[in-house]
């Protein structure tokens, strides 16, 4: 009972904290946000409204989502290192995204060419690694993991090639869009990242049984009663229609799905009923203060929020990779 009760106090200490920063994070910044002003016709209320907040908003949506994604690929694959772009989605939406800005740029104004072919990427990606793993009979989880190792080479190899095709303006144009950002105006983004939010939070707790015993073994998963071949396929498609989404936004953002359910784990253990609800807020954590960090600390310029979070996660995958037995 004391157990369940410090449990239930780090879920609280970290939901409060996780809507203290999105509340507060707005309002910091190069240009000062009276509270007076922010209600007003002012270009502070402008920046407020149309800037800060829904960046903010987007950085606890798709922090959430990824750490969420994340936490189910570590339990799947039983392997302390898996992130969301383990199969290879993060570098199948880059590449969707280099051939939009190459080859249709000069349509990109009408529709958001970009977003569309980063996300249809990710999905091809996604077939085409399931697709190879039906070969094996079976839901083979380190099968899965060696295919999306060997696609992201593939993808990082043809974007290499395209780059080098570019020219300067489209390379930069990559070069942005794959270094991950929150760099938008209004809330049109924050509305086409929230389905991935909330299909997340449903797999996560609607499956918190299922990740318990594949997260043990997938043998004692199967005698236990779970399908592994039906749980196995829908969280693969799951989480790699959450990946695509956020990342055919926002670009890729590395390391949230790595980290944030490493540190909830050391809070609240492994069970996932209550490890799903502490990840969700430590990856909207460590992206809203990822996102503040790139925006102010060499304002008025701004770096972009994947640089950030791979200064941080690069660090931490070392100590993981040291720490593993």
């Amino acid at each position: 009972m004391k157990d369940n009760s410090g449990k239930i106090l780090v879920i609280l200490i970290a939901a409060l904290l996780a809507l203290f920063l999105l509340a507060a994070l707005p309002f910091f910044g190069y240009v000062r946000m009276p509270l007076n002003e922010i209600f007003g016709e002012s270009p502070a209320s402008s920046i407020f409204w149309n800037i800060r907040v829904p960046r903010t908003l987007a950085a606890f949506l798709c922090g959430a989502a990824l750490a969420l994604c994340g936490m189910v690929f570590q339990s799947m694959f039983k392997n302390d290192l898996a992130t969301p772009y383990t199969l290879g989605v993060s570098s199948g939406a880059a590449l969707g995204a280099v051939l939009a800005i190459k080859f249709f740029s000069g349509i990109a104004s009408y529709i958001p060419l970009t977003q569309v072919c980063s996300f249809a990427a990710a999905f091809v990606t996604v077939l085409f690694i399931y697709s190879a793993g039906r070969l094996k009979k079976r839901f083979d989880t380190g099968f899965l993991l060696l295919a999306g190792v060997a696609v992201n080479f593939i993808c990082s190899g043809l974007i290499l090639f395209i780059q080098y095709l570019a020219n300067g303006s489209e390379s930069a144009m990559m070069i942005h869009w794959m270094m991950g950002s929150f760099d938008f105006t209004g809330f049109s983004t924050v509305l086409k990242v929230l389905p991935a939010f909330f299909v997340m939070i449903f797999v996560a707790l609607f499956f918190h049984r299922e990740l318990d015993l594949m997260r043990i073994d997938s043998d004692i998963a199967a005698t236990r009663g779970v399908n592994m071949n039906a749980v196995g396929n829908i969280l693969l498609f799951t989480v790699s229609f959450a990946v695509a989404l956020v990342v055919s936004q926002v670009g890729p953002i590395g390391f949230i799905g790595m980290v944030a359910p490493h540190i909830a784990g050391k809070f609240v253990g492994r069970k996932h009923s209550l490890l799903a609800v502490v990840s969700l807020f430590t990856g909207a954590i460590i992206l809203m203060l990822s996102d503040a960090v790139s925006r102010t600390i060499i304002a008025p310029s701004e770096i972009p929020v994947g640089v950030v979070t791979s200064l941080l996660g690069g660090p931490f995958f070392l100590f993981i990779l040291i720490k593993s037995k």
